[in-house]
């Protein structure tokens, strides 16, 4: 199977930086544990885990760039010169991350210091989702759809009188 790989440390929400400089000061020491929740109830194909840890273990390559530190100094002076080389030296810990896949049912939970766990939970989230897509063969809806799903939703939501901000 081909796995699916993230490109940029910043492949990820931007409040979870905003959140782990605050962590990072205030909360150097907390624990935290995040696991993955199969809302959709999903079936994973087998050798889905060993796909997600190839996925998962391709992130410890990952770094901040001089150029991304550059843009994120000149677009966010919010975030503390401190917390950039922080995050400059941060390299993801595949080794955090325990994936266990039992049948077609997947377990995946990442335990430490609240400061390293907080990175891991959006791509995670995405390395399961694209690879679980790309296993499956299956499309995403194209932009098109999407908009005219949405033009859709808001004039039903206009005539019911409900304002969209």
């Amino acid at each position: 199977m081909n796995m699916v790989t993230l490109q940029s440390i910043l492949d990820n929400d931007f409040y979870k930086f905003t959140m782990q400089q605050c962590v990072v000061k205030l909360f150097p020491r907390a624990k935290a544990r995040y696991e993955f929740i199969n809302r959709g109830k999903h079936s994973f194909p087998a050798g889905f885990a060993e796909t997600l840890r190839a996925s998962v273990d391709a992130m410890a390559s990952l770094k901040l760039t001089k150029e991304e530190k550059k843009w994120l100094h000149a677009t966010c002076p919010y975030l503390d010169p401190v917390y950039l080389d922080f995050l400059e030296g941060y390299r993801y810990d595949p080794s955090e991350v325990k994936i266990i896949q039992s049948a077609d049912q997947l377990q995946v939970h990442v335990e430490g210091h609240w400061y390293r766990a907080i990175l891991w939970e959006v791509p995670l989230l995405c390395l399961i989702s694209e690879n679980y897509y790309a296993t499956q063969n299956l499309q995403r809806e194209s932009d098109e759809d999407v908009i005219e799903k949405t033009k859709n939703k808001i004039e039903a939501y206009g005539e019911l009188g409900i304002t969209i901000a």
